[in-house]
């Protein structure tokens, strides 16, 4: 845990302080755990790093880093134009104001280019997230807000189709209908391992030097798998 969070009582905070707090100290828990259980503690599969703070002193801007295997972009100009991967992700979290009400969701924005349907690869708008999840601000933790966006990283999540909600991004949409699908390019994360060749039996030294009674004597065997 952060030893920061320990400074605060939630007893003695109020209103939008509380959920300030209470959403660092799930996300503190979140990242800690991930720490814990990574092979190598100083590069956990997740982890964040606070950006800016409001006047009590708790966090209102946060900079999440993902360490995972997705799309960053695409080769070439023509068709078929493969996926280039990256490994690490970072993205933004900034909690408005008046966050948490019904228009004061916070803004997830990609500091690194993401090639997903539901990010903004360019433009304007570059590396914004569309969560479509009505009211998430009031109703949705960060918490939770962040591993969604993990599932779009590993595209265990998207929505390409040209329907409604719609792909925040049009472009790589349609090259996941037309190209990523087609090609299997979108199924990196759920390739399954190889499963173990199965170990030879071993027959026991007893059943293979074992004789008949003496009065009918057997020619000595053994077995081979």
């Amino acid at each position: 845990m952060n030893p920061a969070i320990l400074k605060f009582n939630i007893k003695e905070l109020k209103g939008r302080d509380a959920r300030l707090f209470q959403e660092w100290r799930e996300l503190d828990a979140l990242c800690s755990k991930r720490k814990q259980s990574s092979p190598n503690p100083l590069k956990p599969t997740l982890s964040y790093i606070i950006r800016r703070k409001n006047a009590t002193g708790l966090p209102t801007e946060f900079e999440i880093l993902y360490r995972c295997k997705s799309i960053v972009g695409v080769e070439d100009t023509e068709p078929p134009r493969k996926p280039i991967f990256g490994y690490l992700h970072k993205m933004s979290i900034v909690l408005p104001n008046n966050y948490p009400s019904a228009d004061g969701n916070p803004v997830f924005t990609f500091i690194t280019d993401i090639w997903h349907p539901n990010i903004r690869y360019s433009g304007s708008f570059k590396g914004h997230v569309c969560l479509t999840i009505k009211e998430m601000g009031v109703l949705a933790s960060i918490k939770d807000l962040v591993l969604r966006v993990e599932r779009y990283l590993k595209y265990q999540m998207y929505h390409a189709q040209n329907t409604y909600p719609y792909p925040e991004d049009q472009t790589v949409a349609e090259w996941i209908r037309e190209e990523g699908e087609p090609n299997g390019w979108t199924k990196f994360t759920q390739e399954m391992p190889e499963e173990p060749k199965p170990k030879p039996v071993e027959q026991p030294e007893s059943a293979a030097t074992e004789a008949a009674p003496e009065e009918k004597p057997k020619k000595k065997f053994s077995l081979s798998i």
